[in-house]
């Protein structure tokens, strides 16, 4: 074929003595348009990068763009007075953890309230802890609480009932009921009380922040390193290996240093536990399981920009009292 076409020694010669017959010449053909219409094809290129590049291993946002950061929501995270009264209260909730990898940055977005005198964030701190357990969850024990209250009404107006019809056993019956249910109650209120401890034992590192306005934000650095401290820390150091095994809690502790000896019993605002990192995983991990990417500082833009009812709404759980006592700029 070759001599047929008098090609002379050119690579298309080359490629035509591995092709005996036209109908190989046909097949390869064939093969050479369906190659030239594959590379038009993006989902081909998509296939071949999945297969080189799992989707474990993809590029992810905020490490390609100049403008991501990852944003963990921590609804329901609070720091709040140890020796709270209806007539004496501060409490500051977290709103979210911001992390700019690109300049190794966090931002923790809070929102404090109080009386007049309370105190400007500045000595609030963030360290790494062993994990030792949920931390508790006042949110569900305020609803459990209303839930047993609405109960005991119910339970209020069944005994009257019973008095009322001089039933003795259907008296005593419900007199049990009410008994359990302010037993729960009292339960419940305890644990509303009990402040979480932390043991000095468990401190992997701490962290201190600038101090920003009571409504924005408090900026850290090196929370990222806690991968980085494990491997570093000998294995003889105790609290390293707890660490491994039931993993670490980043805790919070507003207006003062994290509460272990020797200031355990000098800190005035109970810890609060930020995000859990589970044994094996990574701080990284965790916010893009639970996480979000924003563009850096939407967080304090967000709050700039909501009116006062937003503002107001989560602090729900306050008593109106309270609330009415607020300073004028912290409305």
């Amino acid at each position: 074929m070759v001599e047929l076409l008098e090609l002379g020694a050119g690579p298309l010669s080359q490629v035509l003595k591995l092709l005996p017959s036209v109908q190989d010449l046909c097949r390869c053909r064939m093969v050479c348009r369906a190659l030239h219409h594959a590379v038009q094809d993006d989902t081909v290129w998509q296939a071949k990068a999945l297969e080189l590049y799992p989707a474990e291993t993809e590029l992810v946002q905020d490490d390609n763009c100049e403008h991501a950061a990852l944003f963990l929501p921590l609804v329901g995270r609070s720091c709040r007075y140890k020796m709270n009264q209806p007539h004496y209260f501060f409490e500051c909730l977290m709103l979210g953890l911001e992390w700019n990898r690109a300049e190794h940055t966090f931002r923790l977005y809070i929102d404090a309230r109080g009386e007049v005198d309370l105190r400007q964030p500045g000595e609030s701190s963030m360290g790494f802890m062993v994990h030792r357990g949920g931390a508790p969850d006042r949110s569900a024990m305020r609803e459990r609480l209303l839930e047993l209250e609405a109960r005991r009404q119910e339970v209020l107006r069944q005994l009257a009932a019973a008095q009322a019809t001089d039933c003795v056993s259907a008296v005593a019956r419900v007199e049990h009921q009410l008994a359990r249910c302010e037993g729960q109650m009292q339960q419940v209120t305890l644990d509303l009380a009990r402040h979480l401890e932390l043991s000095f034992a468990d401190l992997l590192t701490v962290v201190r922040p600038s101090g920003p306005p009571l409504l924005g934000y408090l900026e850290f650095d090196s929370l990222n390193k806690i991968d980085v401290l494990l491997r570093e820390l000998p294995d003889s150091y105790a609290s390293k290996q707890h660490a491994v095994a039931h993993g670490v809690d980043l805790c919070f502790c507003y207006a003062n240093p994290i509460p272990v000896m020797p200031h355990g019993a000098l800190v005035d605002y109970e810890p609060a536990v930020v995000v859990t990192v589970p044994p094996g995983a990574s701080l990284l991990s965790v916010f893009k399981a639970a996480g979000r990417y924003v563009a850096p500082g939407q967080g304090l833009q967000e709050l700039e920009q909501e009116g006062p009812e937003a503002r107001l709404q989560r602090w729900d759980h306050l008593p109106l009292e309270v609330m009415a006592r607020q300073p004028p700029w912290l409305v």
